[in-house]
């Protein structure tokens, strides 16, 4: 392998086994470290920012919606419309991806 190839010029021996790059792959124990706990501080972030937003709006509320009239919690109300925007969000993601997915198909399939 470290012998001169027919012009005189030498080749390059590898210095490791493994491919360029394989050890950025992995992670430091200490960056994994890191990262759990900045993920677990984030998610007590994230659960004490909703145990303040169901304190704050646990008080009930008179919600009329067309001829229907009732109380319930604020928070209910809240709860219940980010599920629908969520469900909304989600199926108009779905349909972009679906549109884009089928042109792909047709300009590869041209």
């Amino acid at each position: 392998m470290g012998e001169p190839a027919a012009g005189g010029i030498g080749t390059l021996t590898p210095v490791a086994d493994f491919p360029v790059g394989a050890a950025d792959e992995q992670p430091s124990p200490g960056r994994r470290l890191n990262r759990r706990a900045a993920r677990g501080l984030g998610a007590v972030v994230v659960v004490a920012a909703l145990v303040v937003l169901i304190v704050q709006n646990s008080q009930r509320v008179t919600l009329r919606f067309w001829f229907i009239s009732g109380r319930v919690r604020l928070i209910w109300v809240i709860v219940v419309c980010l599920a629908v925007a969520g469900a909304f969000g989600y199926l108009a993601g779905r349909r972009g991806r679906i549109r884009r997915r089928r042109l792909r198909r047709r300009s590869t399939s041209d």
